[in-house]
């Protein structure tokens, strides 16, 4: 690649903060969804370690307050059924039915749906000098 090709790449490139090893959860996210937050971050992390930045920790902590949301939602849903109470459970259904477009929608923004990654494009690296024949016979002649 020619320095002009492999500077447009890089202008294209999506960059995150660099190599974050760990998000911190937003004050606003309540206490008992913070395991759930450290871990969908873990993951992203992992999955992605050079697009993840930090301002995408209020996008994780929404998708994990919707997360618990459509779960407390569907446990109510269900609660209502088993009881006979079906006016109730559509009214659940509906509840949980905004939470579950709001979590899914995070995920999305997110990458963490298939379908997400699959639109994702992730910069490809320059190949090495070892492995371009073109780049090793330059290399011998600065060598010698």
């Amino acid at each position: 690649m020619t320095k002009a090709e492999i500077a447009k790449r890089q202008a294209g490139e999506i960059k995150g903060d660099g190599d974050i090893k760990q998000l911190r959860a937003p004050e606003w996210l309540p206490e008992s969804q913070r395991d759930e937050f450290n871990r969908v971050s873990r993951a992203l992390i992992k999955l992605m370690p050079s697009m993840v930045s930090r301002i995408d920790g209020d996008t994780i902590a929404t998708y994990c307050v919707a997360r618990e949301g459509w779960m407390k939602a569907t446990e109510w849903a269900k609660d209502a059924l088993e009881h006979g109470f079906s006016e109730s459970a559509k009214d659940w259904g509906l509840v949980q039915d905004r939470y579950f477009k709001q979590a899914r929608a995070c995920a999305n923004d997110l990458g963490l749906t298939i379908s997400a990654r699959c639109r994702m494009v992730v910069p490809e690296k320059p190949p090495a000098a070892e492995d371009n024949p073109f780049m090793q016979m330059i290399q011998r002649r600065r060598e010698a």
